[in-house]
């Protein structure tokens, strides 16, 4: 399994994010994050955003398993319960992605 996840948005207009493919580095860690994606349900859900929602935070996941791939954009407003572990692992690991 490969995620790529992204932040961007807000105010600032911000952008980091990480990159785990879990056959490269196999470990407890993609462990935790296979077993994340599994329970967040993520590889059903469709982008969820606000329209009218301003300066908000947009998360991307794009995921990619057994040659299937998934891309989902939930904003800060409509982050549903069960996705909100998988965002704290995500978060957790996240990098600036701007250039230097």
């Amino acid at each position: 399994m490969r995620v790529y996840f992204r932040k961007s948005g807000g105010f600032a207009a911000m952008f980091v994010g990480f990159i785990l493919d879990t056959d490269e580095k196999p470990g407890p860690e993609a462990e935790e994050l296979k077993s994340l994606v599994q329970s967040s349900g993520i590889m059903s859900k469709r982008d969820m955003r606000m329209e009218k929602a301003r300066d908000v935070y947009l998360y991307t996941w794009q995921i990619t398993e057994n040659g299937k791939d998934h891309s989902v954009t939930i904003d800060q407003l409509s982050m549903p319960e069960e996705v909100k572990p998988l965002l704290d692992f995500c978060m957790a690991r996240a990098k600036n992605m701007l250039p230097d």
